[in-house]
């Protein structure tokens, strides 16, 4: 009797499954017909959710996902409609008791929730699953808004030239005491290159990895503002809950996920529009950038692309914005006995107890704090100077040292692509000169929005055409960089160049050649009348490429020299002299040249040029002009 028992009970229980099972077939194939009826494949949510594309030239969709494990079907990377009844059908897969992160459900947590959205799958339909580590962390993070954050550009680090963009994702019950308490989603290249010729190189041919993380905004902010002097701004998006929690349930599906990394579409910023359009499904903000996503391009395509999307935007100056500000405050005699105290090289007490020691003493605890985090001061250094400083400081009173002047945003700024066309002379022939730099800043632009004293071209073009002669190229650089870093009595940062392409550097009547280029220099800056004036020195190095050599090739090094004036507010000149001398036939090379440019509105300037070239070998020698007025548009 008990082994027939047993025998009834197991009959049941196979009976059961096997009518669950029955059950569960006869719902996914209802769900799959109904997902067809309703062309749910088609839907731009279903494309925004497996990060669908279409291919520039033929228009056909492919998924940005360089990664068989985000999908379900063997051909999910190129077709919706089998990709939607694959993962339909694995959600219906029983139960992983043993390994519930490991469930389809766990695993694609926002095409779960996107699918019983669309379907109305009600809970007896599709049994939950368990997801112990995804709930942990959704709860750690407690969910109830979004901030996109923009680190501003900065040029001394290769991964960081563009600026950044990256996701606060608000805490239930946050304050602006709290908010540096919250978690961050952040996308970047997982990069081992730290000059920036490689990291360009690797990034413009996609041959880094992306990587999406979280990590607490307290630690991106030391990193950003603390250890490399970059001024966040903060825009808080009305996303509501329920959006936010989507975003995270997509972050959670990519995050294990790999996505070739590319300097111009696929990289941190267009990462993180996409968030945003899984988010809120309509919103579309990622295809306003086709081609291009430049982190600064993407701020401006957010504020504008919904009215009300943006509710807030707020500033944190870094600490070097912090220390300029507060330099400003201090006579030059002053800022001396100030960095004497950060030195160690004189006690704090001897500074006095007025208003005006009180402002050196925190000058000077500022500055060990921004020397510790730059790396320049050992940090036990750091520490014992900081406990002397702030011992003294403790004994005086609060005063008010003002705030820190808001710069204007960076969605104020100049587009980051620009045409120029331009007449007049070439070694004297009339001529026609074009220009295109799909990217995205140099040093005559406007600054309002931009680093100051930063140069970042990339892909940069431009061709001339010689009255009865055909158009012939003036240059190609793929990555043309400049850093003029003004030092000052507190700071003595280095300003550098680089460049490589194509360029004409032998004359008009040569092609242009192959070079790389670049060199170490310094800069200064002085206030003249109304305006600013940097002056600036550099090494310039070159390694040429040239069928006119003896060698095919030639080295050259020498100084170059310039000024950068500003001529009022919407205008500015730039003055350049240089030499270089070439172990080649004893090739030298002299240049002179000035550029002015002047706004005509938002998109546009009026600019003027004129170069002098000399080229002394002993086969030949001479010196050419170049004399230039035009128009330059930005787009």
């Amino acid at each position: 009797p008990i082994r027939m028992k047993t025998l009834l009970a197991l009959g049941t229980a196979l009976c059961l499954a096997a009518a669950s099972a029955q059950a569960r077939a006869d719902t996914l194939s209802d769900l799959q017909a109904r997902a067809r009826s309703e062309r749910l494949a088609d839907d731009p949510a279903w494309s925004d959710l497996l990060q669908y594309e279409p291919y520039p030239v033929t228009g056909q969709l492919r998924s940005l996902a360089d990664d068989k494990g985000f999908f379900n079907a063997p051909d999910g990377a190129r077709n919706p409609a089998a990709e939607l009844e694959a993962t339909l059908a694995r959600l219906f897969e029983p139960a992983r008791p043993d390994a519930p992160d490991d469930h389809p459900q766990c695993r694609f947590p926002a095409r779960l929730h996107w699918l019983k959205t669309r379907l109305a799958i009600a809970p007896a339909q599709l049994p939950g699953q368990p997801c112990p580590r995804l709930e942990a962390w959704a709860k750690e993070i407690n969910p109830a808004g979004v901030t996109l954050v923009f680190p501003s550009a900065y040029v001394n680090s290769p991964a960081s030239m563009f600026g950044h963009t990256l996701l606060r994702i608000d805490a239930v019950g946050q304050t602006d005491q709290t908010r540096l308490l919250a978690y961050t989603i952040n996308y970047a290249a997982k990069a081992d290159a730290t000059d920036g010729f490689s990291f360009a190189l690797k990034g413009l041919t996609g041959l880094y990895p992306g990587m999406l993380s979280s990590s607490p905004y307290y630690a991106k902010v030391r990193e950003y503002s603390d250890m490399e002097s970059r001024d966040v701004w903060e825009y808080r998006l009305n996303l509501s809950a329920d959006e936010t929690r989507q975003l995270l349930r997509h972050a959670w599906e990519i995050g294990a996920t790999r996505f070739d990394y590319w300097f111009f579409d696929e990289n941190c910023s267009y990462m993180i529009l996409r968030l945003l359009d899984v988010a809120r499904p309509g919103l579309r903000v990622a295809k306003q950038f086709y081609w291009t996503a430049i982190p600064v391009d993407t701020v401006k395509g957010v504020v504008a692309s919904r009215p009300g999307l943006v509710t807030d935007v707020t500033f944190r100056p870094s600490a070097g914005t912090e220390l300029a500000h507060r330099a400003t405050r201090l006579a030059p005699e002053q800022m001396a006995a100030a960095i004497a105290v950060a030195d160690g090289h004189t006690a704090p007490e001897a500074l006095g107890d007025s208003a005006a020691a009180i402002e050196q003493l925190e000058f000077a605890d500022r500055l060990v704090s921004f020397r510790g985090h730059a790396g320049k001061l050992e940090q036990d250094d750091a520490l014992a100077r900081l406990k002397t400083i702030q011992t003294r400081r403790s004994t005086l009173p609060a005063i008010d040292t003002g705030a820190v002047p808001v710069p204007p945003r960076p969605e104020s700024g100049h587009a980051s692509g620009r045409f120029g066309l331009a007449a007049g002379h070439l070694a004297g022939d009339s001529a026609l000169f074009l220009e295109l730099r799909p990217a995205y800043h140099d040093l005559l632009d406007p600054e309002t929005g931009y680093a100051r004293g930063a140069q970042i071209r990339f892909g940069d073009l431009a061709a001339s055409q010689r009255e009865g002669q055909g158009w012939r190229l003036e240059r190609f650089l793929p990555v043309d960089i400049v850093s003029v870093a003004p030092r000052r009595a507190w700071t003595q940062p280095l300003s550098w160049k680089v460049r490589f392409g194509w360029e004409r550097v032998l004359g008009a009547g040569h092609a242009a050649s192959p070079m790389v280029a670049g060199g170490p220099g310094a800069a200064w800056e002085l206030n003249v009348g109304q305006g600013r004036l940097i002056g600036y020195v550099f090494l310039e190095n070159q390694i040429l490429s040239s069928g006119q050599l003896e060698k095919n090739w030639a080295i050259g090094t020498g100084p170059l020299a310039g000024l950068l004036m500003d001529a009022g507010s919407h205008s500015r000149l730039q003055l350049e002299a240089g030499r270089q001398w070439y172990i080649d036939k004893r090739l030298d090379r002299s240049v002179m040249r000035a550029n002015f440019r002047t706004r005509l509105g938002p998109r546009d300037n009026l600019v003027a040029g004129y170069e002098w070239t000399q080229i002394e070998q002993p086969s030949a020698s001479g010196d050419e002009r170049r004399i230039s007025l035009g128009w330059q548009h930005y787009f």
